[in-house]
């Protein structure tokens, strides 16, 4: 399937935040991270990124110095981001001016302190301990010509302790990193304006017996908002969770779009996240049930740039929360049910 959005990453040690990174998107049929790339052979982030199936790269000094030897390899890919993630070395200007405003990077303090030269990891949570600081946080920039000056993208804060140690302080800040870095990431690459959430549930009386959905639609960066939810006499708790996805994608006039799919169900987020569902579909759907709203689901899947995020169910989430009654209510009002027509395990 074509992506839309491509991304490099460069880093230099164990790549915890370029893992992330590539698990946020993998899902993700708009965007794809065309590669890992290190100045350390022995950095454990090119292990990470094999087992994750993204392909690595290694450079020395001298290449990534050469105008006419690294740079060339990155022109070719075309990549929308280049993504400094724990990466060591100071990026030299003509890669920075054949890809301007197009690389970032995350810096384990609040810029515009603690930055500079030498200021990585261990060293800026010692320096930030030592001058007492309050607090420390992340700042995700733009990379310029100098160190930690480009202009910042987004910033998150953390409290110090009384006894934080450096070691302490870090991990609060890999939290932070892992929060927010991936997020920001893709608020870049896919401006508010193309993207809409789509928050699903189901509910099934008996399971199989009677049920419902509900659904609401919600365009960022605008107050517009649709709802809809349906009954249906005899049905099965996973298919309608499956069916609110289907007709919330449905009720989308314009594609494609990228639309993030926000559900409780395992069944529907993992048979997508865990690429299941393409095996099945590769067999026919063989001894699979459901597979005529799998089916109907993989046709309008395709016509948008489609992420499903699993959120935790009865958990307090608003949107969840009021799909969820919408689905019940829908599941109870016998007389606007209609057959869930398809569904063949009748009792």
């Amino acid at each position: 399937m074509f992506k839309h959005h491509k991304i490099l990453i460069f880093a230099s040690g164990s790549g915890t935040n370029a893992e992330q990174i590539i698990r946020h998107f993998s899902p993700n049929t708009s965007v794809e991270v065309l590669g890992v790339y290190s100045n350390n052979s022995c950095a454990f982030v090119l292990e990470r990124a094999k087992q994750l199936g993204v392909s690595t790269h290694v450079f020395s000094r001298e290449q990534f110095n050469n105008p006419a030897d690294l740079l060339k390899g990155l022109r070719a890919q075309s990549p929308d981001l280049i993504v400094l993630a724990g990466f060591l070395w100071k990026v030299p200007p003509h890669i920075i001016d054949a890809f301007p405003n197009k690389i970032i990077n995350i810096h384990p303090a609040l810029l515009p302190k603690y930055g500079g030269k030498g200021m990585y990891g261990y060293h800026v949570h010692q320096a930030v301990i030592d001058a007492k600081e309050t607090e420390s946080g992340i700042t995700i920039h733009y990379v310029n010509n100098q160190y930690d000056k480009g202009a910042i993208i987004f910033q998150a804060k953390t409290l110090i302790d009384p006894d934080e140690t450096p070691d302490s302080l870090a991990q609060k800040i890999h939290k932070l990193e892992h929060r927010h870095f991936s997020e920001e990431i893709e608020k870049l690459l896919i401006p508010p304006s193309k993207k809409v959430n789509l928050y699903t549930d189901g509910a099934a009386s008996g399971n199989p017996g009677p049920g419902g959905y509900g659904l609401i639609l919600e365009w960022e960066g605008t107050h517009y908002q649709k709802t809809h939810s349906q009954g249906f006499i005899h049905t099965t708790n996973n298919r309608m969770e499956l069916r609110a996805v289907i007709k919330g994608l449905q009720m989308l006039k314009k594609s494609p779009l990228d639309i993030v799919v926000y559900t409780d169900s395992k069944y529907v987020s993992e048979a997508v996240d865990k690429k299941w569902l393409f095996g099945w579909e590769k067999n026919g759907f063989k001894n699979k049930k459901n597979a005529d709203l799998w089916i109907e689901f993989l046709e309008v899947f395709r016509k948008h740039n489609v992420r499903i995020k699993w959120i935790k169910g009865h958990n307090q989430h608003p949107q969840n929360e009021h799909c969820d009654r919408m689905a019940v209510k829908a599941s109870k009002q016998l007389e606007s049910h209609i057959e869930d027509t398809g569904y063949q395990n009748k009792e």
